[in-house]
């Protein structure tokens, strides 16, 4: 009698996870503008000089607040800064934070800033939400998130509020957008 042995053949497969709320919503926005543009190609192609100049500003200012969703979310993803929170020895709760530093890299050089740790929750929700470092510098300068209807050095677009506001809501427009879409494009 003889016994023959099988191998096992070990299949390499990727393990899967689910993706967090914020990729959801990069995908929903990528998945949104792609319709959009195709969409529009497919206008333009068949029905040429037939779309209103109205309408192409509209479609523009509309893809153009698509890309800046986008970036802002990707920025999201991967945080311009960290908080370093130093607490007390004897506690570790929020209210005895002793310090809490603001961590960067610039020029491939992590830099460090102390900050108030009152301003612990305001820096997190900034550093969450995708501010650029300028806004984190600007919220660290006045205490707290200041929006701008117009673009205004360190202040956070008043779009990004009304956009927050709505729960990220794909097919909502800001109604300040359109103002300052006018202003970059100039």
């Amino acid at each position: 009698m003889t016994t023959t042995t099988r191998r096992r053949v070990l299949t390499k497969t990727e393990g899967r996870r689910q993706a967090t709320p914020k990729e959801r919503e990069l995908i929903h926005l990528l998945a949104n503008l792609g319709c959009s543009l195709a969409r529009y190609g497919y206008k333009h192609a068949t029905s040429k000089g037939e779309i209103t100049a109205e309408e192409r500003l509209r479609l523009a200012e509309w893809h153009y607040l698509r890309v800046q969703q986008i970036r802002r979310i990707e920025r999201s993803l991967e945080p311009v800064g960290t908080l370093k929170r130093v607490y007390f020895k004897s506690e570790l709760s929020p209210r005895t934070l002793k310090s809490l530093k603001l961590v960067w890299v610039e020029d491939d050089k992590e830099k460090v800033k102390r900050v108030d740790p009152v301003l612990d929750e305001v820096l997190s929700l900034a550093l969450d939400r995708g501010d650029t470092l300028k806004q984190v510098f600007h919220i660290i300068e006045l205490g707290d998130r200041t929006f701008s209807a117009t673009p205004e050095k360190g202040k956070v677009p008043l779009w990004v509020q009304e956009w927050e506001e709505s729960g990220y809501e794909v097919n909502f427009f800001p109604p300040s957008f359109p103002a300052w879409a006018n202003i970059i494009d100039d």
